[in-house]
């Protein structure tokens, strides 16, 4: 079960980085290469904040509060993007979604 439906996660799933994707810091974001596809991904600051925070798995709804706690942003702004961007993470192949 992937732990979420298209328009947000359970605050239970866990987000975790997928253990085949390596990544770098790039300026003030990261760089992350898929090494099943050989593909580049390129990911802001916020980006990275969040790829750092998944390097062990993380609940969605710890993940929203280290990144409101870190850039000072409204909880559901934060959750909202964090949706959004988890799930082009999760559709690249670059992050694991488990609802436990």
């Amino acid at each position: 079960m992937r732990g979420y439906t298209m328009d947000r996660f359970d605050p239970a799933t866990l987000i975790a980085s997928d253990p085949e994707v390596v990544g770098c810091t790039l300026g003030d974001g990261s760089a992350l290469l898929n090494l099943r596809t050989n593909i580049y991904y390129s990911l802001n600051e916020v980006g990275s904040f969040v790829w750092n925070a998944v390097g062990e798995p993380v609940p969605f709804a710890h993940l929203v509060e280290r990144v409101c706690t870190q850039f000072g942003a409204p909880a559901e702004v934060v959750e909202s993007d964090l949706t959004h961007l988890v799930r082009k993470l999760d559709a690249a192949g670059l992050v694991q979604c488990t609802l436990q």
